[in-house]
């Protein structure tokens, strides 16, 4: 971690003539990227560019890069690398926000914005001068967007209204192994145009402690819930899954096909697997049933300290493939993605650690075809991306997870530069795939 200097904790008083300017698009979002140039400075004069930003819990986290000005005597952050000793390399717009790292030195740390905002310093500094200095205000959530609480017939969620005139498309999101609500994907989607219902399935108070014997009938309600709701429009319904939330979305779709009319599946599975525990449980159930038998995963092997800290993190992916290789078993778990009658995004990385997600995604594009399924489905494969595609733009940790549930720490492959580019490209496309599916379906 390069070393910080007191400039982040007292303020620059000199006058000087270098500018900095930052261009943003409407709605200040965190998925907006900017647009950042210094001006005014002399030709060929090299800067450095520190970026500083106070989380939730009051820690400092911090990235640089320097440049060397044109002959105009301008720095283009957007159209430029920066020169080595940076916190990024290539030419990245948004570097110097990914590429941020906490203070205390802790790489694995996870970035919270305060009271939903990503506020960002920028001090442009020559040696030991600082000669600028801007700040710019991100929200995670837009400050028009509605929060309701929901806690009715059994349903626990978040609801997230923008302002409309009429009646919005609803998202549902679905979170991973970890539960909860998952709300930060939910607040910038709503950020989006959409109604996003944030919908806790286990890990929540009043809900399942652990992932296993999920009921199916819990979803159905929210369905029927989402009806008798005046702010959206439940003929327009969208699934967002990540992980294992992604392994259920396709579930829904497949099972409730006339309740779903798009779903985006972050680094999914094509099978259901078990659920949590020492011993292998049924992680969905339905009218009291098992939906499938889940698919096989050889124990992985926990000796030699693996999983136990973060310098031995436990890699999963090999056991899944493994898993694969027990071809009867393995079908058997398929999920009927081709009872699916709406479009699907599917979003995976290549070197997904935790499963392998790429591989997943595309066998369910074998399936719809081989089952003459004419629904819409493409695939975005991030070959250098891990299992930590997310919303883009803010600070990531090394790629290296301490699961809360399973308490082992595991990695989740990628590198933090192309889950950054993975997320961002991503989350672009994935927007605009429910703007137009939804537009589709209200003609």
């Amino acid at each position: 971690m390069f070393a910080i200097q007191s400039a982040f904790t007292a303020c620059c008083l000199v006058a000087a003539t270098p500018h900095v300017s930052i261009t943003q698009p409407s709605g200040n979002t965190i998925d907006r990227e900017v647009h950042i140039q210094v001006e005014q400075l002399k030709p060929l004069q090299i800067i450095e560019v520190q970026a500083t930003a106070i989380d939730q819990k009051g820690e400092l986290w911090a990235s640089h890069a320097f440049f060397q000005a044109n002959v105009d005597g301008l720095v283009d952050v957007a159209a430029q690398p920066p020169l080595p000793e940076s916190s990024y390399n290539g030419t990245d717009a948004m570097g110097l926000f990914w590429s941020m790292l906490p203070i205390s030195n802790d790489s694995l740390s996870s970035f919270k914005c305060k009271d939903e905002q990503f506020i960002v310093e920028f001090t442009i500094r020559q040696e030991d001068q600082c000669i600028g200095k801007e700040t710019l205000t991100y929200y995670l959530k837009a400050p028009h967007v509605q929060r309701i609480d929901v806690r009715e017939n059994g349903i626990i969620g978040t609801l997230l209204i923008p302002p409309s005139e009429h009646p919005l498309p609803v998202i549902i999101t679905l979170s991973g192994s970890n539960g909860g609500l998952g709300e930060n994907r939910a607040k910038l989607l709503a950020s989006n145009g959409f109604a996003v219902l944030a919908l806790g399935y286990f890990g929540v108070e009043g809900l399942p402690s652990n992932l296993a014997d999920i009921p199916l009938e819990y979803f159905k309600t929210a369905f029927t819930w989402l009806k008798q709701q005046s702010l959206v429009d439940a003929s327009r319904i969208g699934l967002y899954g990540v992980s294992r939330g992604a392994e259920l979305a396709c579930i829904l779709g497949s099972f409730f096909p006339d309740s779903v009319q798009a779903i985006v599946a972050v680094v999914p599975s094509s099978v259901v697997y078990s659920g949590l525990g020492e011993t292998p449980v049924n992680t969905w159930v339905y009218h009291g049933k098992p939906i499938l038998p889940f698919a096989p995963v050889p124990q992985a092997d926990f000796s030699d300290g693996k999983g136990q800290d973060s310098m031995h993190p436990a890699t999963l992916r090999q056991y899944f493939i493994d898993g694969m290789q027990q071809i009867d078993a393995f079908t058997a778990a398929a999920i009927p993605v081709e009872n699916i009658r709406c479009p699907i995004l599917l979003i995976s990385g290549g070197d997904d650690q935790m499963w392998p997600s790429d591989l997943h995604a595309e066998q369910i594009l074998d399936r719809l075809e081989k089952n003459h399924s004419s629904i819409p489905c493409q695939h975005l494969h991030y070959p250098h991306a891990g299992h930590g595609i997310n919303i883009p733009n803010l600070p990531i940790p090394e790629p290296i997870y301490y699961h809360p549930v399973g308490k082992r720490w595991f990695s989740m492959g990628g590198t933090r530069a192309a889950d950054a580019q993975a997320s961002l490209d991503s989350w672009t496309k994935l927007v605009v795939f429910f703007h137009e599916t939804f537009d589709r379906e209200s003609l």
